[in-house]
């Protein structure tokens, strides 16, 4: 692996990766207001970040070695993160809004932990201070959409919740795996093969199921695809498996407690929402839940960054 790079550059992408991936939520639910349905929302959001991906693998022309072992990694990626975890991303968002979204997939630090627990005991221990500190976002992140009415939602809005937890384990298995195994794997091959691998996989299924588009390409919908899959897709999980190769996979889950900030800016940005006194007691409760789970203390030399 690469020597690490300065503190900064690691805050800098950790911010810019938390506003992209916080941002999908409100271009997905875009996209499906357009009239796709999921799967054909899935499939062309992905064959837009593959292409992407594809152009700058021919303009960088990167000398690589793929191992069985990478083939392995590339295929899990490909049918768990790119396929399968947006597939039930888009068709939870069906049925709830992108800030409830946005909450329900904030479980993901806790799933990273408990199957890094069981994967990679010894590089990611699931302690008792990470137990407290996850719990204790984990009441930030409920708060802050309290006045929604989560546990009050009828069967659709139960089911919606239900796809966006499959979203969260389908996401959360390929980390760590990858993490664990994938550390000589470079991101631009990683994502640009099992990208491609999952749009084709995609164009093929959704053709079967769906047959052609049977929805109007507005400028809305264009819009929000091009953000979605070269933005999103392309520009974020390289961004993402960048950082994973240099942070512990579960401080970089930790990132999906502070996505569903943006939801809410990005909420009053666009619809007018007003935040409340919940959202700023549930945003204290996400940073002191962050600051429990990675506060390390070392006496002089204490050191709580990104890095490992």
């Amino acid at each position: 692996m690469s020597a690490k790079p300065a503190r900064l550059i690691l805050y800098i992408a950790f911010l810019v990766n938390i506003f992209i991936f916080g941002s999908s939520w409100i271009f997905n639910k875009m996209v499906l207001q357009e009239g796709a349905g999921p799967l054909w929302a899935t499939t062309i959001r992905q064959s837009i970040g593959a292409l992407t991906l594809i152009l700058i693998l021919l303009i960088k022309r990167p000398k690589f070695k793929l191992s069985q072992r990478h083939i392995i990694l590339i295929i899990i990626y490909a049918l768990f993160m790119m396929a399968l975890s947006h597939l039930f991303s888009f068709q939870g968002q069906k049925y709830i809004d992108a800030g409830l979204a946005s909450i329900v997939f904030s479980f993901f630090p806790l799933a990273v932990a408990l199957f890094s627990s069981i994967l990679m005991p010894k590089k990611e221990p699931f302690t008792i201070k990470k137990l407290i500190g996850l719990l204790i976002g984990l009441m930030g992140i409920i708060l802050l959409f309290y006045a929604q009415d989560i546990l009050g939602g009828g069967k659709a809005e139960i089911l919606g919740i239900m796809f966006i937890l499959f979203s969260v384990l389908t996401n959360a298995f390929p980390n760590v795996i990858i993490k664990r195994d994938g550390e000589d794997l470079h991101p631009l091959i990683l994502n640009t093969f099992g990208m491609a691998l999952a749009a084709i996989l995609l164009v093929i299924f959704t053709s079967i199921v769906e047959g052609p588009p049977d929805f109007t390409f507005t400028p809305t919908f264009i819009l929000a695809e091009l953000y979605l899959g070269i933005i999103c897709s392309a520009l974020g999980f390289f961004l993402y498996f960048w950082l994973l190769q240099h942070v512990s996979v579960l401080k970089l889950s930790l990132s999906a407690y502070l996505t569903p900030l943006v939801a809410i800016f990005l909420g009053f940005i666009f619809y007018n929402e007003i935040l409340t006194l919940n959202h700023y007691i549930g945003m204290l409760l996400i940073f002191m839940g962050i600051f429990i789970t990675e506060f390390k203390f070392r006496g002089k030399h204490a050191n709580s960054d990104l890095r490992r």
